[in-house]
């Protein structure tokens, strides 16, 4: 049976990768991937045939739900008193306890990071979390390219992006849940549903941390774009009015507590004036700052706000207390997003613990999974400073 439900997650995982890439490329199956699809098919009809036979004419388990699998999987993992240690598939598996010997577990690295995608930034400008990566990033249609006529032996321009910038530098990340072996004992999914939601609050809560940071005394270890804008020298945005001064601005003082309309235009256009491209572009800013944008008029007499509908001028507003963390400032950021690459490298890796929290009757749940954070082009943002101050400072929100 063991045999079986491992030559039949090969075959599952073939396929997927021959549709993967027929999506890729946009393009139909080539004869022999045809042929070869064809071959697998056949062979999983006979797989599922003979655990059918094997399983005495019953559903194989898992028909049940991944839920119900995965409380019976922790009971099982719990047995013995001993810490064990899991890889976490980075493709849907076929489960049974037979399998548990093997590492397998039923879940995927997408139950856990498609929940966290809702709270990232990433998906508010419409980018993809990319999970198990291998070697390097994978973005497609990226950096500032230009065609060349180029006569024979002459070199053509590199992009800005060089094959440096994309290699990352993934930094461990670990979150620990305690789980209480009446609600594994006991529960019917809910097991699975608190693991589920607690790693993906504390691994969303912690890359927001990092990725809008402003503060200088925080490490630059899994760092975003703004902590090296915030500490470069501002500029008022009154002095900012020649090309070259917007080419060189990263770091703008604002008139006002509060920026004008026009000054979060130009966060925007020195951006865009350093050549960089129009790719996913978002503003961050805390929630108070929000608040007031929605009651600011654009213009004197004007009855249309700075920020409506979550936008300013058809620019997604993103809302994070994190950005003005651990300091006396109030930042507002801007950015094209498709230029910060975020990516988890490699395996995720489970630790079951039922020891160390026996005396609370506790089960101790580990996830381990490497991160990396890339500003490929640091001019693709800049960031604003309100006059006064008086940063969130808390941390609270997104």
């Amino acid at each position: 049976m063991k045999e079986m439900l491992k030559r039949r997650f090969e075959i599952t995982e073939r396929m997927r990768s021959i549709a993967d890439a027929m999506e890729a490329e946009k393009r139909e199956m080539t004869p022999e991937e045809k042929a070869e699809v064809e071959g697998l098919k056949r062979e999983l009809n006979v797989i599922d045939l003979r655990i059918n036979a094997e399983a005495g004419g019953k559903k194989p388990q898992a028909q049940r739900s991944q839920a119900a699998q995965f409380d019976a999987w922790l009971r099982e993992a719990c047995a013995g008193g001993k810490q064990r240690e899991f890889k976490v598939l980075n493709r849907e598996a076929v489960t049974t306890q037979t399998q548990n010997a093997d590492g397998t577990i039923p879940v995927t690295i997408e139950d856990f990071m498609a929940p966290l995608e809702q709270g990232l930034i990433l998906d508010l400008v419409g980018l993809k979390l990319q999970t198990g990566l291998v070697g390097s990033y994978m973005i497609p249609g990226i950096g500032a390219v230009t065609a060349q006529v180029a006569g024979e032996g002459e070199t053509v321009a590199d992009s800005e992006i060089s094959f440096e910038k994309l290699q990352p530098n993934p930094k461990r990340v670990a979150i620990r849940v305690k789980i209480s072996n009446q609600l594994i004992n006991q529960s019917a999914g809910k097991a699975y549903a608190a693991i589920v939601e607690q790693v993906s609050e504390g691994i969303r809560r912690l890359l927001n941390q990092r990725m809008f940071a402003t503060r200088q005394n925080i490490s630059d270890a899994l760092i975003g774009p703004f902590k090296a804008l915030a500490g470069a020298a501002g500029v008022p945005a009154a002095n900012i009015r020649t090309q070259a001064q917007k080419k060189a601005a990263k770091h703008i003082l604002f008139a006002g507590e509060c920026p004008t309309y026009k000054e979060l235009m130009l966060l925007r256009t020195v951006a865009l004036c350093k050549g960089v491209q129009n790719l996913n572009g978002a503003y961050v800013m805390d929630a108070a700052t929000a608040g007031e944008l929605r009651c600011t008029p654009k213009g004197a007499g004007g009855g249309r706000m700075v920020l409506e509908d979550g936008m300013i001028d058809g620019i997604p507003v993103y809302e994070t207390n994190y950005i003005n963390e651990g300091t006396n400032k109030n930042y507002v950021g801007f950015g094209y997003w498709r230029y910060e690459a975020l990516g988890q490298f490699g395996d995720v890796r489970m630790i079951v613990d039922p020891y160390s929290g026996a005396a609370e009757d506790c089960v101790i749940v580990t996830i381990n999974a490497d991160w990396s954070m890339t500003t490929l082009r640091p001019e693709a943002f800049t960031i604003g400073e309100c006059a006064g101050g008086s940063g969130s400072g808390s941390g609270s929100g997104n």
